[in-house]
């Protein structure tokens, strides 16, 4: 007697769940090496800037009286999207919602472009965890993308996806991709249409025409518009003067290790393994920055020669080229100008190296991995060796990164603006006191208060919900408040004090800018400056000798 079997349990499951379950896992996976890589204490170093902005946005009386905070909105896409979570939760929880959806985000984008180009299990965790080593390793100019959360996180998420349609050689997707990257942010966004340009022209022949393109470039035109015009209107209605002042102050002064390459040429590099207990050691050579991205790129040049990509990553790749032909460019511009700062300020402020720098560790992760794939075939024991030599770096990097944040948990933020010369004890102390410091104000001083600040420091607002008189670190994106914020960084920080020492200003010079600007109350940073002040001091309120923060209140000049 036979036994019949249903369809059913005859053929095994053909709907897809379980490759869809490996994906799920690869995301979960990568997901989490951004959170170990990424993870420290908010605020990151461009966190308290960027959210800072988006809470003032969705509720302009917090922080009111603020410069940067008032000054024209650069960024309307993210604060929309995204910022007006800061109306119902603390910037603390703001921050870490908004890291986790960008790395989960990421971690998926990255998923389907590396599967594109390399298919199989785990092969997208390898690839983006060199892709995270060699951003770390190799950048020119200080470009990241798996970090805190601000609108450049975001875009790179469609970048991903973009690219991914590129190989596809679905060019109506790239368009419309890179058009929503342009609206998070318009300079990845747009650089990034720029080098599918180059790709697009020097396509094979199985490329669509650009007519066939058009309503797709159209869209993803439209989309970028929304990044595009809040960016045009920081120059609206402005004169070419104060245009050309503002340039050179933001290109020149304040962002020049992002933007200038001879500038980037002179920066020093320092190797700070602190917590293996070995002072930081700075190389004595010059130029590290621009070899290391030089040799990256040979690197890559190189795999390319050897995998000779066939398929449809070959797009990808011209694409990467089209981003290093940029940074080319920009370096030209930047030599060709270096003596004629108007002209350079004007051409150099697009941020030429930004695209570069992801594209080439990007690059030679995802040719790695086909490296490894093509050698498993002829040579599987060099293959195994080359995969074990992978697995090695990038734990050796996570290890690092781990490592280091083990033993020095502060946020970012208040690492990156504390004096480098400062003991580990003294730096914990020193930001024990500004948290204390911080919480003071923010609980003893009326909500409109404005403070005059140590002008190093960027989390102020953050901590104390406070707006501040004027500060390094949130420079306006607007060509007049560039202007204003220079003013008030020349006068309250003037070049004879050092730029540090608010109390070298004097009480008559403090009394006149409390009169001027409208605080009440200065904050004196301690570690840089032991000069008495005659003011009143309401914090601490009884004094102990050591700490690194002191509030004075501002009496009036009639006093």
């Amino acid at each position: 007697m036979s036994h019949s079997t249903s369809p059913a349990t005859s053929r095994p499951a053909n709907d897809g769940s379980v490759p869809r379950l490996i994906a799920a896992v690869e995301v979960l996976l990568i997901f989490v090496l951004f959170f170990v890589l990424a993870g420290g204490a908010t605020p990151d170093v461009n966190e308290a800037h960027y959210l800072s902005k988006a809470k003032h946005y969705w509720n302009p009386e917090w922080c009111r009286g603020d410069l940067f905070l008032q000054s024209a909105d650069a960024h309307l896409v993210f604060y929309w999207t995204f910022g007006w979570l800061t109306r119902v939760l603390s910037l603390n929880a703001v921050a870490w919602i908004g890291r986790c959806i960008t790395w989960l985000l990421l971690a998926w984008s990255w998923r389907r472009l590396s599967a594109a180009v390399i298919p199989g299990s785990l092969w997208s965790l390898l690839t983006a965890a060199l892709f995270a080593m060699l951003l770390r390793c190799s950048h020119l100019a200080g470009e990241w993308v798996i970090g805190g959360v601000e609108a450049k996180g975001f875009a790179f998420v469609f970048v991903f996806l973009g690219l991914e349609a590129l190989i596809q050689n679905r060019w109506s997707k790239v368009w419309i991709f890179f058009g929503a990257a342009s609206a998070f942010h318009v300079l990845v966004g747009g650089w990034s249409v720029v080098a599918a340009t180059m790709a697009w022209l020097l396509s094979p022949t199985d490329r669509p025409k650009l007519v066939k393109m058009l309503p797709a470039l159209a869209l993803g035109g439209g989309i970028a518009l929304t990044g595009l015009l809040p960016g045009m209107m920081l120059t609206s209605g402005i004169d070419a003067e104060t245009v050309t002042e503002a340039n050179e102050i933001y290109v020149q002064e304040r962002l020049a290790h992002h933007l200038l390459f001879h500038r980037i040429l002179s920066q020093p590099m320092t190797l700070d393994v602190a917590y293996l207990g070995v002072a930081p050691l700075t190389l004595p050579f010059s130029h590290l920055y621009f070899l290391r991205h030089l040799a990256a790129i040979l690197v890559g040049v190189g795999l390319w020669k050897f995998v000779r990509p066939c398929d449809g990553s070959v797009r990808l790749y011209y694409f990467a080229a089209g981003a290093v032909v940029i940074a080319g460019i920009g370096i030209l511009i930047d030599q060709a100008t270096m003596y004629h700062e108007a002209l350079s300020a004007k051409l150099m402020r697009y941020y030429w190296f930004r695209l570069s720098d992801a594209m080439v560790p990007l690059s030679i992760a995802l040719l790695s991995a086909q490296a490894m794939q093509l050698l498993k075939r002829s040579r599987p024991v060099a293959s195994q060796w080359a995969l074990a030599a992978c697995i090695v770096l990038v734990s050796v990097n996570t290890s690092d990164l781990f490592l280091r944040r083990m033993y020095d948990s502060k946020p970012a933020a208040i690492v990156q603006a504390q004096p480098s010369d400062m003991s580990k004890e003294e730096a914990d102390r020193c930001f024990q006191d500004w948290l204390n410091t911080c919480e003071w104000i923010a609980t003893h001083t009326p909500d409109d208060e404005v403070f005059l600040t140590p002008r190093n420091q960027q989390t102020f607002k953050w901590y104390a919900q406070r707006g501040e008189v004027v500060t390094w670190k949130d420079i306006p994106q607007d060509a007049a408040g560039v202007l204003e914020w220079k003013r008030r960084i020349d006068e309250v920080f003037p070049a004879r004090i050092g730029g540090y020492d608010l109390t070298a200003l004097g009480e008559e010079e403090l009394q006149r800018l409390a009169t001027k600007y409208g605080f009440r109350h200065v904050v004196i940073d301690r570690s840089r400056s032991t000069r008495p002040l005659s003011f009143v001091r309401v914090y601490p309120e009884r004094w102990h000798g050591s700490a690194c923060f002191e509030v004075y209140r501002v009496p009036p000049d009639s006093e």
